[in-house]
C-alpha cells in the first residue's frame, strides 16, 4: 500500500471515529461533557482533512492557486481576518476574567487554535493582493514556514 493510500486509510478512520464518538457520546446529560466530546470529533474532521491534504501532496499535485477570483477572495479572508482579530482579544479578555480552571483551559485552547491559524490567512491575504498567482511554493511556505511560532500559540501574557 502507497503512502498516499495509507494516509487516505487514516483519513478514512478519523472520518469514522469522528461519526462514532459523536454518536456514542451524544445526550449523556451533561452539556459541558457533550461539549468536549463534539470538539474533539470536529479534530478527527480536521485531522481527516490534513490526512487527505498530505496524500495530495504526496502524490505531487500542485498546491498553486491559479482560477480564483481574487476580489471576492480577498474581501472573504479580510472578513475573517478582523473576525479572528476580535474574537482572539476577547478571549484573550476572558482568560483574564475567568477563577475556574477548566473553564481558562478551554478559552486556552480556544486561544491557541486562534492563533495558530490567524497568521497563515493573513500571508495568504498578503499574496492574494498582489494580485498574481499563488505557487505551490507560496503556499508551502505560508504551511510550514511562515508561521511565527511554527504553529505554536504565542504567549497569552507577558
Amino acid at each position: 500500500m502507497s503512502l498516499s493510500e495509507q494516509m487516505k486509510e487514516m483519513a478514512e478512520m478519523e472520518e469514522k471515529y469522528a461519526i462514532k464518538l459523536a454518536k456514542d457520546f451524544r445526550g449523556w446529560g451533561n452539556p459541558a461533557v457533550d461539549s468536549l466530546i463534539e470538539a474533539i470529533a470536529h479534530d478527527s474532521e480536521k485531522h481527516a482533512i490534513l490526512y487527505r491534504t498530505a496524500a495530495y501532496l504526496v502524490e505531487g499535485k500542485s498546491l498553486s492557486i491559479i482560477d480564483i477570483k481574487y476580489d471576492d477572495l480577498a474581501a472573504s479572508l479580510r472578513e475573517h481576518i478582523e473576525t479572528e482579530e476580535k474574537m482572539l482579544k476577547k478571549v484573550k479578555e476572558l482568560i483574564g476574567k475567568v477563577e475556574n480552571e477548566g473553564a481558562k483551559n478551554l478559552l486556552i485552547e480556544i486561544y491557541s487554535d486562534e492563533v495558530s491559524h490567524h497568521p497563515f490567512m493573513k500571508k495568504l491575504l498578503e499574496l492574494v493582493l498582489k494580485g498574481e498567482a499563488i505557487t505551490e511554493e507560496d503556499v508551502f511556505n505560508m504551511v510550514f514556514r511562515d508561521l511565527p511560532t511554527g504553529g505554536a500559540p504565542e504567549p497569552i501574557f507577558e
